[in-house]
């Protein structure tokens, strides 16, 4: 980040107090190192689940639309010529024959997506403050706030893959000002309106709310 940086110094000629050079390679959001290390399984998800991707943005958009204008506010922002082809959110994580222990999300964005695909039976989505258990079939989508509520799947038999999409609440700090980089001169043409994917993380913080579920 930008903190207290010179306003009138390139971003590349800044240098520490012993003489090493900042690292600038981390100012803007990148791309997750995963996507070119798995390339073709990459791809190959973006094209053959192209239309149910499709069809939860369309669903995001219709039934819960501030939500929604919130989180497209972010991918906006992010620098890359190509849109989120996950949008509203800007990351997917896969889950493969996974049964995950109660936890919370603490860093993910407003809402986090799952939806479960395979052959299996079992595996029910739980929230736990509020006591609420989903039967989650395959192609079934779940929305909800991960980092207040703690939530877990049971366990199944079979296969089973879920897709966790949602995106960092880290991205505050680009959108209200690029990383504190914005006053610099050199970087005043940051890109705006420009949609682009990032690395994410997550875990952990308090509260509870259900926002929506709906299904294929």
């Amino acid at each position: 980040q930008g903190d207290d940086v010179p306003e009138d110094t390139h971003p590349h000629m800044l240098r520490w107090l012993d003489g090493s050079r900042i690292n600038v390679t981390q100012m803007v959001p990148y791309q997750c190192r995963d996507m070119e290390t798995f390339r073709q399984l990459y791809d190959n998800i973006i094209i053959g689940f192209k239309d149910i991707f499709t069809w939860i943005c369309e669903m995001f958009e219709t039934h819960l639309p501030c939500e929604y204008q919130m989180l497209i506010n972010a991918i906006d922002t992010l620098p890359g010529a190509s849109p989120s082809p996950f949008s509203p959110m800007a990351s997917l994580v896969l889950n493969i024959n996974v049964r995950t222990e109660a936890h919370r999300d603490g860093f993910d964005k407003e809402l986090c997506l799952v939806m479960p695909v395979g052959k299996f039976s079992g595996g029910e989505l739980v929230l736990v403050e509020q006591g609420l258990v989903f039967p989650l079939r395959n192609g079934d989508v779940a929305v909800f706030h991960s980092a207040e509520s703690t939530h877990f799947n049971m366990s199944y038999t079979g296969c089973c893959c879920s897709f966790v999409m949602q995106t960092d609440r880290e991205f505050k700090k680009w959108t209200n000002g690029y990383n504190r980089w914005l006053g610099i001169v050199f970087c005043t043409g940051l890109p705006m309106g420009v949609r682009g994917l990032t690395r994410t993380h997550t875990r952990s913080n308090p509260y509870s709310r259900v926002s929506g579920c709906f299904s294929l």
